[in-house]
């Protein structure tokens, strides 16, 4: 399996369709960012998604934010298709592995099987499990922040980290949307 990353630049770039139709499957409506949000988010120098593709067909994509002391996955997925065959864990090992800094990420509560099953993934990709509350604001208005668990490479982040993620949160990557 021979898995090759590639940069999206923004939304001219030649794989953009695919990572929109793959995050528009992926995620809920409230989870995601309108087209113009989207299109805003390109012009951070500190947002970056990259796109995986293995023999021309698009696997799934991370798209994060890099801050000072750690990276946080704002987006993260694989084609429906594609689960469960190894491709969610390598992927995400490989750019743990290629990132000395912390890398945050948040996922729903557990509150069933599937929502279990997700956060044994994370573990087994290396994630540590928060105790901060944490509720991420709304992408789009009409809808309300919604309560999500963080979890970190590492190690567990202190309450000042938690701060300055809620922070960047807020200032950064939710600028413009709303």
């Amino acid at each position: 399996m021979n898995i090759d990353m590639k940069r999206i630049a923004g939304t001219n770039d030649p794989l953009f369709n695919d990572f929109k139709a793959l995050y528009a499957d992926s995620f809920p409506v409230f989870e995601q960012r309108t087209e113009k949000h989207q299109a805003s988010a390109f012009l951070h120098s500190n947002y970056h998604v990259e796109a995986y593709v293995e023999q021309e067909q698009f696997i799934g994509f991370i798209a994060y934010w890099a801050f000072q002391d750690y990276l946080y996955i704002e987006h993260y997925a694989i084609h429906k298709q594609l689960r469960g065959q190894g491709y969610g864990s390598r992927i995400l090992q490989s750019f743990i592995a290629s990132h000395p800094e912390k890398v945050l990420l948040e996922i729903d509560p557990i509150q069933d099987e599937i929502s279990a099953a997700r956060l044994r993934f994370y573990q087994h990709c290396g994630f540590v499990v928060n105790t901060h509350r944490h509720v991420h604001p709304p992408y789009r208005e009409g809808y309300h922040g919604h309560d999500l668990l963080v979890l970190t490479t590492q190690r567990t982040i202190t309450a000042e980290e938690y701060k300055q993620f809620a922070t960047d949160l807020s200032l950064t990557v939710m600028e413009g949307d709303r």
